[in-house]
């Protein structure tokens, strides 16, 4: 009896079909509440939640779903009978609408921009879109609270059967739902924010005062110097859907709002009225004209009381655009009124899923704002604006206890975010994880604690890049380095490496000590830096190759091209130097500097005497002292250890600006040479919209006295595989030199402008890169040996830059695979100069988004 009642309950539980998920709108992608949902030829149906999620069933074989909802067309689904039919996403397409007497069927008539009202209505809003932005006061001031949490998507590992992730079991008690589509996620990092912000319209300036910062997570000890936290402020920027461009990913996407190119390049649908929060609006629909560009798909709501106001915003990334990492995103902002009739606004929400490699595990990126205590008469005016730079974090603000957050947050954290301390307690407990987190912060640092946990370590072992590399004279090189952190001292410390060459069997060093006139957190390269240096050191360099952006002993700039690099110097230096920054972004650094130059390799200083005899000379001494000031204004805050100009800081828009001066000074600390040398140097990245940046610098110098050739000024070459910025790709080392010049540098990177409409091309997701680098100067009679007894003979193959100037260009293609550059680079002048190539291939591994 037991067993047939056993086998009848079983029977009946599989004759059970259920289905859950969530109800979508095709053109935005939002989530859509209040939709019916029920199986068809039945009474059996539910309505879709806030959040457009709905759960049903029936034991009465109905395998086919409809969704149906005022204003769009029904979407019928057939499920699998007699199973769970979960993560369903049913996507509803709006149904045609009659706004005054005219039909707009964005899905099935040809659009057309001619006697269309919802083109009418966007270019209204546009006319009027100044008067409505809270920047039209003069001034204001209110209260952000900002939260950007950090989930695993989808997450839902089988914690029985893996005995490596059984350890993990307890993991499953928090997880969470997904707001963006109700799918499990487990939050594993929170960073909170709570400031004031002030504008003031003339002279313009924004001031952000920082009251309350902390975070929370697993990436926490990853974040070395606040190096993650700052390019993720940077990635989420708050959007201001009235500019003609908005920021966001690193990216610039064209506004549905531009005043130049939204009714170009969107195409506008009226889909309904309706009632949002109390007041009457259109629902205004857009979709880019070219579903692969950086534009979005969305709705706009407008005020219908004559004043075109916008009342609330939901953006969405088309299917198809060509954007990496990002598999879906969605931005909701919502506008209130104020007393005074002022449209500010209240709420932003960003929510994306990013991935590495389709079809594994996901990240879930919520971004948080909430606007409140709108203020449009800033009270200490005078005091707040006159503040140095844009940013300033209060002393007290890392370290407040979490009773404040409990008080002052206006939003709270949801359960699970609140827990996330509790979670990782428990993962600590757990010898895999601290193993995968310390192979992380290794991987991302560069760095290797001395002890296991980095919050003791008092030196750090790295950068673990250049422990091996090789040259021409060196042949395989070895090097070990580190540098103390603020466990040992928070104002003093110490860096530097030893490194030795199996060829030339010398051992190379660099020793740096440092004190540091602010507290610092960790190391000594923490802004704003006020830090007096000494530096002695003893190493191998190549004239005219610089490496401006890494390390000559980073392992991937190993792989050398062309002409082989085999004159070198051996040089020593002592340095005393003192840097300064100010919150405005301008920083000065002033240096003492003793230097011995010994020709190594296949350099030779070769000198001709009045009787024309020739005599070698086997190294050089100068002494000089020198300055820079350097001035990014706008430039974000970088605490990376590679430094701000890294590479690795994703801040690249401010414009930078350096000027500098060196003198040299004879028989002080052994100088044998006066001399007097300029540099200038301004650079810029320009973005044209949504059809990609251009990357532009200039310099100039001027050296001012006769000089031996190794004080000339010689063209930074890059004989290496890799793109170097600021380089040239095809020109040798030393090649060049000249006493005065000019240089610009050009590179656009087009953002498959192009690509993008070349039918299955495009599906590649292919961007084109182009670039430009040239130099013009020339070398005056005093520092031309040919001319002027007592100098240095160029070394063979060096000649003075002439009257035409160096020239070379690149085409090339990125984003292949994601991740890789490849250009062809093209010399254009001095095509006859011997052992040189013409054109060459160079790569780089390139992220973006």
């Amino acid at each position: 009896m037991l067993q047939f009642l056993v086998s009848i309950t079983f029977t009946h539980a599989q004759s059970v079909t259920s289905a859950s998920g969530i109800v979508k709108d095709s053109i935005t992608g939002e989530p859509l509440p209040y939709v019916s949902v029920y199986f068809e030829g039945s009474t059996i149906g539910a309505m879709s939640d806030d959040n457009g999620h709905f759960t049903l069933q029936n034991d009465k074989g109905y395998v086919k779903l409809s969704a149906s909802s005022l204003g769009y067309e029904t979407k019928s689904i057939r499920l699998k009978a007699g199973r769970k039919n979960d993560g369903l996403m049913l996507i509803l397409k709006p149904a045609a609408f009659e706004i005054s007497e005219v039909v707009i069927k964005p899905k099935k008539q040809k659009y057309t921009r001619k006697d269309n009202p919802a083109v009418e209505l966007i270019k209204k809003v546009i006319e009027h879109k100044d008067e409505n932005r809270i920047e039209s006061k003069p001034e204001y001031e209110t209260e952000v609270y900002e939260k950007l949490a950090l989930s695993l998507d989808n997450f839902n590992p089988n914690l029985d059967k893996n005995k490596f992730v059984q350890k993990f079991k307890f993991i499953k008690n928090y997880l969470d739902t997904s707001e963006f589509n109700g799918k499990p996620i487990l939050t594993v990092s929170v960073r909170e924010t709570l400031l004031d912000h002030y504008y003031r319209k003339s002279p313009k300036s924004e001031k952000v005062i920082v009251k309350a910062k902390r975070q929370q997570g697993i990436d926490k000890s990853l974040d070395d110097g606040g190096a993650i936290t700052s390019n993720l402020e940077e990635i989420f920027k708050s959007i201001n859907i009235f500019d003609n461009n908005i920021t966001l990913l690193l990216n610039r996407f064209v506004s549905p709002l531009s005043s130049t190119l939204a009714v170009t390049y969107y195409h506008y649908f009226i889909l309904d009225t309706l009632d949002i929060g109390g007041d009457k609006c259109i629902d205004l629909g857009f979709v880019p004209a070219n579903s692969e560009s950086y534009g979005f798909t969305g709705k706009l709501y407008i005020t219908t009381d004559g004043t075109y106001s916008v009342k609330k915003v939901l953006l969405n990334t088309p299917m198809n655009i060509n954007l990496n990492w990002v598999d879906k995103l969605r931005i909701d902002q919502e506008f209130k009124r104020t007393t005074d009739s002022t449209w500010v606004i209240s709420n932003e929400n960003t929510y994306v899923n990013f991935y590495v490699v389709k079809g594994t595990q996901q990240l879930y990126a919520h971004q948080l704002r909430n606007y409140s205590n709108y203020n449009f008469n800033v009270q200490n005016a005078d005091s707040v604006f006159k503040l140095l730079g844009p940013t300033h974090i209060l002393p007290q603000a890392t370290v407040l206890s979490d009773d404040y957050w409990a008080v002052n947050r206006p939003v709270p954290l949801k359960e699970k975010e609140d827990a996330l301390k509790d979670l990782l307690n428990q993962l600590r407990k757990v010898p895999a994880f601290n193993a995968i987190i310390k192979t992380a912060e290794i991987l991302i640092t560069g760095y290797i604690p001395t002890t296991s946990d980095k919050k003791t370590s008092k030196f750090d072992f790295g950068p673990m890049n250049t422990v091996f590399s090789a040259n021409h004279l060196e042949g395989f090189r070895t090097r070990i380095g580190g540098m103390t952190t603020t466990n040992l001292n928070p104002y003093w410390f110490g860096s530097g490496f030893i490194a030795y060459g199996n060829n030339d069997r010398k051992w190379k060093y660099n020793f740096k000590l440092t004190r540091s006139f602010n507290r610092k957190a960790y190391y000594e390269g923490e802004s704003p830096v006020n830090n007096l240096s000494f530096i002695q050191e003893y190493d191998v360099y190549t004239p005219g190759q610089d490496f401006l952006y890494t390390s000559k002993d980073n392992l991937f700039v190993a792989w050398k091209v062309g002409e082989p690099v085999t004159k070198m110097q051996y040089i020593k230096k002592s340095v005393l130097q003192y840097e300064k920054e100010w919150l405005n972004n301008l920083s000065w650094k002033t240096w003492l500097k003793s230097e011995n130059n010994e020709a190594a390799g296949t350099l030779q200083y070769t000198m001709r005497d009045e009787s024309g005899n020739m005599y070698r000379i086997k190294d050089f001494t100068t002494s000089e002292i020198g300055t820079q000031l350097r001035y990014a204004p706008g430039e974000r805050p970088y605490n990376g250890r590679s430094g701000k100009e890294s590479v690795f800081n994703l801040s690249k828009d401010a414009p930078i600006f350096k000027i500098s001066h060196r003198i040299g000074i004879k028989n002080v600390l052994g100088g044998d040479y006066d001399y007097q040398h300029t540099e200038l140097s301004a650079e810029k990245r320009v973005w044209l919209s949504s059809f990609g940046h251009i990357d532009v610098q200039f310099k100039a110098g001027k050296v001012w006295d006769k000089v031996p050739f190794p004080l000339l000024i010689m063209p930074n070459t890059n004989q290496s595989i890799t793109i170097q910025p600021d380089a040239f790709h095809l020109m040798n080392a030393l090649e060049f030199v000249s006493d005065q010049y000019v240089s610009f540098n050009a590179t656009y990177y087009l953002k498959g402008w192009i690509l993008n409409r070349v039918p299955l091309i495009k599906w590649l997701r292919l961007r084109e890169v182009v670039s430009f680098n040239g130099i013009y100067g020339g070398l005056t009679k005093k520092n031309n040996p040919t001319y002027t007894p007592g100098l240095y003979l160029f070394p063979d193959g060096t000649q003075p830059l002439g009257n035409t100037p160096y020239m070379e260009a690149s085409v090339g293609v990125e984003n292949i695979l994601k991740i890789l550059r490849i250009d062809y680079y093209r010399r254009l002048t001095y095509l006859d100069n011997p052992s040189i190539k013409k054109g060459g291939i160079r790569i780089a591994l390139r992220f973006s988004f």
